[in-house]
């Protein structure tokens, strides 16, 4: 990084520091808004959550997720949010490197006997896959 910067700069140690700073702090946002965590919460029924886009297709809930916040806290309080009560949440894989696709946090829930009239909309795991797109059919095939 420094090999091209001008002789000055690589002589301050205090310009150094700061510089560094500034690149970590950039690497950090980069890699926040590349990321993002998937979650697969199967009742005993073998049902699967699935939340509706606003074009009106079916797909598994995801949260963008804040480089600046720890990545549990953060997914913990969204499933809690998402599934309307407390749930033991498993992270189940870590699919993608950072980049230009990002990378996908997949957890799992089993929210026990969840009632289907909170709003939420719950599909046979076997409906759930050819309801979802591509990429969610591989998540919940790889959530098993």
């Amino acid at each position: 990084m420094f090999e091209q910067a001008p002789e000055w700069i690589s002589r301050s140690p205090r310009i150094r520091k700061v510089i560094v700073r500034i690149w970590r702090a950039f690497l950090r946002v980069q890699r926040a808004t590349l990321a993002q965590a998937v979650l697969v919460a199967r009742r005993p029924d073998d049902t699967v959550l699935a939340v509706a886009t606003p074009s009106g297709n079916l797909r598994l809930p995801s949260l963008e997720l804040d480089g600046w916040e720890p990545v549990g806290a953060q997914v913990q309080a969204w499933a809690d949010g998402v599934l309307r009560q407390p749930s033991k949440l498993e992270l189940q894989l870590i699919d993608g490197t950072p980049g230009k696709t990002g990378v996908t946090f997949l957890y799992s829930a089993n929210p026990g006997e969840y009632p289907a009239e909170a709003g939420c909309t719950w599909l046979k795991a076997s409906l759930a896959r050819s309801a979802f797109s591509a990429g969610d059919r591989r998540l919940l095939l790889m959530s098993k």
